[in-house]
């Protein structure tokens, strides 16, 4: 697939870099050979009729970035109708081909802050998982520090007046600040960013108070670290932010592995249909084309063995077929 290529060549778009590249790929989906590649016509025009496409929308993790998303593609014209799935991160768009191009509703939707990626990108699985890689690192450096953080903290908790002297007490947080700051600057960064983009484009979103939360106690916690005696106080809230941190992207891991355990389960479905098929032709003879000429109306031959290209009706023969991949279907029909 030739649009795959500008997609997959990097994990996420940077606006310096990455748009001329990014801007490339979209111009290659105007292409009308590919837009069967992510969907279907619905009118028998496929040059200046309506399609239906899906495609997969990137950085969205609730159910006002959905919102966000269905609004900025229902502002494109030519676009019909939008239908955003924030569990599944996919989109079902319908469009009319005379009125728009594809590239036009994907960049309408970046601009929102939200890149959409085809469905059927060859690069998907591989992006996924680094994704799905980079998280669990996130993941594992927020627990390891939560761990070591509460660990100092604790004598604090436990300690009676004169227990601890204060040098003693100045040292814990600032071992604590200092294992504080990989959480802040790595584990931290999917929330940082999608506030700046929500701040950029003038709205809230889940993660703007999430943001905000996490950099006011770390301020408030670095200020009580280098000076107890300022007007900030001198309590420190370093183990709570870093609980905290941890117990949202064990979340959001959760999350990325239930989605990517049903996005790669769909995926072994769609693999499992057949590249080319037997269609009649109008000599009568069978001719070996691509799944993606098949047509309403076309009549196929499926050899054993074979999996069906699309939903239709046995009018010749006598048939068994896996459905379900446990349950079978019987169909006898004879022309």
């Amino acid at each position: 697939m030739q649009a795959a290529l500008p997609f997959g060549l990097t994990g996420r778009l940077d606006p310096a870099t990455d748009d001329r590249a990014a801007r490339a790929g979209w111009s290659l989906l105007d292409d009308p050979a590919e837009w069967s590649s992510f969907g279907c016509a619905l009118d028998g025009d496929t040059a200046a009729g309506r399609w239906e496409s899906q495609v997969v929308v990137e950085g969205m993790h609730c159910a006002a970035c959905a919102f966000t998303v269905e609004a900025a593609l229902a502002q494109v014209p030519g676009v019909l109708k939008v239908e955003v799935n924030a569990a599944s991160r996919r989109a079902r768009i319908v469009w009319s081909s005379a009125v728009v191009k594809p590239s036009r509703w994907f960049e309408a939707s970046a601009a929102a802050g939200y890149r959409l990626v085809p469905a059927g990108d060859t690069f998907m699985r591989a992006r996924r998982s680094r994704e799905a890689k980079l998280a669990l690192w996130r993941w594992l450096v927020a627990g390891f520090c939560m761990m070591q953080v509460m660990m100092y903290a604790y004598p604090a908790y436990i300690a009676q007046p004169g227990d601890m002297t204060p040098d003693a007490a100045q040292l814990l947080r600032w071992a604590s600040w200092v294992l504080t700051m990989p959480v802040m600057l790595f584990s931290c960064g999917p929330f940082f960013r999608s506030a700046l983009r929500d701040l950029r484009l003038r709205r809230i979103g889940m993660d703007l108070p999430v943001a905000l939360g996490i950099a006011i106690t770390f301020v408030v916690s670095t200020a009580a670290t280098f000076g107890s005696e300022g007007p900030l106080g001198g309590e420190v809230y370093f183990d709570s932010l870093t609980m905290f941190v941890f117990f949202l992207l064990t979340g959001r891991w959760l999350e990325t592995r239930l989605r990517d355990r049903t996005a790669g389960a769909l995926e072994a479905l769609m693999n499992r249909l057949p590249d080319s098929v037997e269609r009649l032709g109008t000599d009568g003879t069978f001719t070996r084309v691509a799944v993606r000429r098949l047509a309403l109306g076309d009549v196929v031959r499926v050899l054993p063995g074979e999996a069906f290209p699309a939903d239709g009706i046995v009018i010749v023969g006598d048939t068994t077929a896996d459905g379900s991949g446990a349950n079978f279907l019987r169909s006898r029909t004879t022309s």
